[in-house]
């Protein structure tokens, strides 16, 4: 079958006139997935690069088989996440996002959920070019037949007329990333970053590519104290933007030990000797090839780099070579 690369949200503020044109939904903190089922094929999960991830989520996978196995070929888009205490954990996710097949146990340990907010093909009828509103209608529909699949799978709600101020701070009392405004009469453009959505966090939080480490101090010599970060530029020169060195767990630093020591170099991948320069001045930088993208949330960007980053967890699901410094 044909992967659907996602439509993609420009970050912005919210539209300054809610009444009809608009409609807001959570933007929850997971993974964006999208899925197939139905037709003749199993279920098919698939991340915003391209990469199927069908086996590291057997619970939506068999609830997908379950509530439309009968029918005929439907594509969600959506987001994968884990619950605690109701909210959005990324963290919790990261148990589940770097494991190919989890056990029956990492599966009760970690459970995680589905959330379609988008369908863009039902009952092997294309929905790309219907409007937002009614691509809606068809996934509500479809939503009152997941009865019987389990909670692996929840249709996410929207508004429309409610007041952008008003959804943030709702979305801030959940406990959400922040949220998402579309334009109700916006089509589904498949790899396309459009104005026609919306997206405003609550904090700035981005990715960016691993470039180097810096052993710790004292006792952690030998796990990683901190991260040095790159995201390419226009002219696709990769470019130092900072250091971050707080928002791990003592197993996170020793796990990425690891996983950069398979990765090392022994040139810089930055593009030029000042960089290179602003980099070491955290300490020893052990090169690594620049595959590995993580999220940071920080206070502002600045020349100099980001301001008291604070690192989120690896982002298996996005394209190392488009990390870029325009989404900082």
């Amino acid at each position: 079958m044909r992967l659907i690369a996602p439509m993609l949200a420009t970050p912005g503020e919210p539209p300054e006139d809610m009444d009809g044109g608009w409609a807001a939904e959570m933007k929850y903190d997971g993974y964006r997935v999208l899925a197939a089922a139905g037709g003749s094929e199993p279920p098919v999960l698939w991340t915003r690069n391209l990469n199927v991830v069908t086996s590291s989520y057997p619970e939506v996978t068999e609830a997908l088989a379950e509530g439309f196995g009968g029918r005929g070929h439907i594509v969600f888009d959506g987001e994968i996440v884990a619950l605690a205490q109701g909210r959005p954990s990324f963290a919790r996710l990261q148990k589940r996002s770097n494991t190919m097949r989890p056990t029956t146990a990492l599966q009760r340990q970690v459970p995680v959920t589905y959330l379609p907010f988008d369908v863009l093909a039902a009952d092997g009828d294309d929905l790309m070019a219907a409007p937002y509103l009614e691509r809606r209608a068809a996934l509500n529909d479809l939503g009152h037949e997941l009865h019987g699949a389990g909670p692996p799978i929840q249709i996410l709600p929207h508004w429309i007329g409610v007041d952008g101020p008003v959804i943030l701070e709702a979305a801030r009392n959940s406990g959400m990333e922040g949220a998402i405004f579309k334009r109700v009469s916006s089509r589904y453009l498949p790899g396309q970053r459009t104005r026609s959505w919306r997206k405003v966090l609550l904090r700035t939080r981005s990715s960016a590519l691993v470039v180097g480490w810096v052993p710790g101090g004292g006792a952690q010599y030998n796990m990683v104290g901190a991260l040095v970060l790159g995201a390419y530029d226009e002219t696709g020169v990769l470019r130092y933007v900072g250091a971050v060195g707080t928002g791990f767990t003592m197993a996170v630093r020793r796990q990425l030990k690891d996983k950069l020591a398979l990765l090392e170099r022994r040139t810089s991948p930055l593009g030029t000797k000042s960089e290179v320069a602003a980099a070491a001045e955290h300490g020893i930088v052990h090169w690594v090839e620049p595959v590995i993208v993580v999220d940071v949330a920080y206070r502002e960007y600045l020349p100099g780099g980001l301001r008291h980053p604070s690192f989120k967890g690896q982002r298996g699901d996005l394209d190392p070579g488009s990390i870029t410094r325009d989404s900082l």
